[in-house]
């Protein structure tokens, strides 16, 4: 698969450099600020330490009538820092060694007061300190207040600072505040917040790279409320959009009738075919690599109804016609890009007939690879693919789909045999 790196030449093609982040023996001090949301900052801890992190807490001076240090010695085995002078080892200097001797700084709920601290220059206790004393590309906050808070042009300039140094935000989600509004300021979940710390860890190889990704189902409509669609959820566009990202790609993903979201990436929601269409070709010109991973309709009415069909009408009969081929199109107008289809096949002639109608796509739509897969890995939270280019087949086993995502690029990209990668055929 060299012809990848060929045209690809700023993507590394070292062997595990397109394989998920690694956070075991990562470093990671948690700082956690006085927030109602610091209760999450418990979980964030658990599942840190369950991806083999060593975790350090610093708890303020006030998070400690949210959270007791208890929850986190119990959660982190390890002690908890609540002051500047307590360190039991006397012959280091504990805001120094925490910040110099982390992979990672996490602050996690981060109000107000500890950014505008922070972006000031302000070390007035522990964690400002380590904050002070941490190079910024390595600290990352995590923001948690409200909306009023969170709006306010100082905070808004503090967190421009800080970006503009190199330190990282997650920018916090919209909902139920605890005061009992509605608004933005919300703490994001711990898989998001999880997510973001993977993001973090990876290795950037796709950096100044721009891919774009079709995913989800389409639907061509009947009548107003009535559709042809398939049951497709777009969840493995999504994890190939995501690892992208994490990998420092520039990201688009154009997806189809699906309510999932997904941080950092350019997101453009579309309904038909024909809409999917007009966004491919709008940033095709642009791209780097394609992944079309949508379940595109094949057929549509040859006649929409413009009011609801009644049950009382009769029989109802529909004529069909062929749809846009998106895949056919974009692979006769392609001339720099990297694209790669995606094939669900019916499995009833077994594994080789499942790979033939895959290379015969390959070949008619001028692909450069072309993932093949089961009918079955629809709609699922696992799957397994062939990874199907002009000269080589490879077979990955089943796996979730984010972790699948990072072993299809680690395929495409690198010309040796990775640890996930198989035979042929199972």
């Amino acid at each position: 698969m060299a012809g990848f790196q060929e045209i690809l030449p700023g993507a590394s093609s070292r062997e595990g450099a397109f394989k998920s982040p690694e956070l075991a023996g990562k470093r990671v001090v948690l700082g956690v600020t006085s927030s109602i949301a610091a209760y999450k900052a418990a979980e964030v801890a658990s599942r840190l330490v369950k991806q083999g992190c060593d975790v350090h807490v610093v708890l303020s001076a006030n998070a400690v009538r949210f959270i007791t240090p208890l929850t986190f010695e119990t959660l982190t085995q390890n002690r908890v820092y609540t002051h500047m002078f307590e360190d039991e080892d006397h012959t280091r200097v504990t805001h120094i060694h925490l910040a110099t001797t982390s992979d990672l700084i996490l602050v996690c709920p981060a109000t107000y007061n500890i950014i505008g601290k922070a972006a000031s220059g302000i070390a007035d206790d522990l964690l400002s300190s380590i904050l002070a004393a941490a190079p910024a590309e390595k600290v990352m906050f995590a923001p948690a207040m409200h909306t009023n808070m969170y709006s306010n042009p100082i905070l808004k300039e503090n967190i421009r600072r800080l970006k503009a140094s190199g330190c990282h935000f997650i920018p916090p989600g919209e909902g139920l505040l605890a005061c009992g509004a509605m608004g933005r300021g919300r703490l994001r979940e711990p898989d998001e917040i999880l997510e973001e710390v993977e993001q973090f860890f990876c290795e950037k190889p796709l950096k100044g790279k721009r891919v774009l990704i079709t995913a989800g189902a389409t639907r061509e409509y009947i009548d107003p409320i009535r559709f042809l669609s398939n049951s497709s959820s777009g969840t493995m566009g999504i994890s190939l959009a995501r690892a992208c990202r994490n990998l420092g790609a520039e990201v688009t993903l154009i997806l189809a009738n699906s309510p999932l979201e997904a941080d950092g990436i350019h997101l453009v929601r579309v309904e038909t075919v024909t809409q999917m269409l007009e966004a491919v070709m709008e940033a095709y010109a642009e791209s780097d690599l394609v992944f079309a991973a949508a379940a595109v309709s094949d057929f549509k009415p040859v006649s929409v109804s413009s009011q609801k069909i009644k049950k009382d009408q009769g029989p109802l009969k529909l004529e069909f016609a062929l749809n846009t081929d998106i895949l056919y199109s974009m692979g006769m107008q392609k001339n720099r890009q990297i694209l790669v289809g995606f094939a669900a096949e019916s499995a009833h002639d077994g594994t080789e007939g499942v790979l033939e109608r895959a290379r015969e796509k390959l070949k008619k739509k001028n692909l450069d690879a072309i993932i093949a897969n089961e009918l079955s890995n629809f709609n699922t939270a696992d799957g397994k693919v062939w990874v199907v280019t002009a000269k080589d087949t490879r077979f990955l086993d089943i796996k979730p789909k984010q972790e699948l995502a990072y072993q299809i690029l680690e395929a495409l990209f690198h010309t040796g045999k990775s640890d996930a990668e198989k035979s042929d055929a199972p």
